[in-house]
């Protein structure tokens, strides 16, 4: 089981990411890594790929080079055609999709601007990798 929690939050290279701690399963060596949090298709297209494999949040520990993928929530924005779409393999209940909704419109309902844009965008939840590949190819032949 792997071990994260947020240390703080930048940008690099476009995409949105968080430095997070994370647990080695092999030899147990805590470190810290970059991870993912939001793509903006529109500028981020060379994570296109890894997004498809499911190896957006690909970590390797320091000390033994284990490589693991983290389950973590990936904020994807298809720009221009106005769709948000949160890939969540974790989350499957019906609760955790009512969580991630409240928390989407906790965040668009923050002032005018972002409420005017919410009425303007689709937002889906998303947690099969194969709908996600579907709609990544979709947006690719549109804008290739």
């Amino acid at each position: 089981m792997l071990s994260n929690c947020f240390i703080t939050t930048q940008v690099t290279d476009l995409a949105s990411t968080s430095v997070v701690e994370v647990k080695c399963s092999k030899c147990k060596h805590a470190y810290e890594a970059d991870v993912i949090d939001h793509i903006d298709l529109s500028e981020d297209r060379d994570l296109i790929k890894p997004l498809k494999s499911g190896k957006a949040n690909r970590v390797q520990c320091p000390k033994c080079k284990k490589v693991m993928y983290l389950d973590r929530s990936i904020v994807v924005n298809f720009e221009p055609e106005n769709v948000i779409v949160v890939f969540d393999k974790k989350a499957r209940t019906t609760a955790a999709k009512e969580s991630l909704m409240e928390d989407y419109r906790n965040v668009v309902s923050f002032n005018e601007i972002l409420s005017e844009v919410a009425e303007e965008t689709e937002f889906t939840i998303i947690t099969k990798l194969d709908k996600l590949k579907v709609m990544l190819d979709d947006y690719l032949k549109a804008h290739n």
